[in-house]
């Protein structure tokens, strides 16, 4: 099988153009100050495209598409990740005011926090044709809906608990009381229905933009 939407859709070459630009902000900002703290954006934006790969492979991989094991499996992982897009947003907490790169480091968060949302946009997109087409666009908007809340949820553990996706794996126990412990605190409950909202409307609002070329 040949995965031809990779090098025709526009939307791609102009992602890697906007990780391009941030990047190159970002070493500016490194060698100018001889300091390598914000060089964790890089490995945010890696955790942001991991979402978008997964949904890739289920709406165009045919082999994964008939095993429903297999669809479950890539279902949960891209569940897992997609809290990781938005996530760079919260990276602004970096933010100093009152120096001398203050408008640097303002800009490069921008850009990567604007390819972050992109990135998970793209992805939704995805799980919205692959999960119409195998079931139908109401099943696809309701899923789609409550994975937009649990990842808000997730992004409030994430930036708070400092917990990482593999953690449901590497410490599932820690994991899992620390997520029934937030279920009574209120900042959880705000923080997931904010950025939740906020990852639905962007959903909504991009997404008859986003067409693949073939059709």
């Amino acid at each position: 099988m040949k995965y031809t939407f990779l090098p025709i859709n526009p939307y791609y070459r102009r992602l890697a153009l906007l990780s391009l630009l941030g990047t190159l902000v970002l070493i500016y900002r490194v060698t100018t100050t001889q300091t390598i703290l914000f060089t964790f954006l890089l490995w945010n934006l890696f955790l942001a495209i991991l979402p978008l790969i997964v949904s890739k492979i289920i709406r165009y991989n045919s082999k994964v598409n008939s095993s429903n094991i297999a669809l479950a499996v890539l279902f949960v992982l891209w569940i897992l990740f997609l809290p990781n897009s938005p996530y760079i947003i919260t990276d602004f907490i970096h933010l100093e005011t009152g120096i001398s790169t203050m408008w640097v480091d303002l800009f490069m968060l921008f850009i990567f926090a604007l390819n972050g949302v992109l990135l998970g946009t793209l992805s939704m997109v995805d799980m919205f044709h692959s999960l119409t087409k195998k079931f139908n666009q109401k099943i696809a908007n309701i899923t789609l809906l409550s994975s937009c809340y649990l990842s808000g949820f997730g992004i409030f553990i994430g930036r708070f608990l400092r917990f990482n996706s593999w953690d449901i794996v590497a410490r599932p126990k820690v994991l899992f009381y620390c997520i029934y412990k937030c279920l009574f605190l209120w900042e959880a409950w705000l923080w997931t229905l904010g950025f939740g909202s906020f990852m639905w409307v962007s959903f909504i609002i991009l997404k008859p933009f986003i067409r693949h070329p073939s059709k």
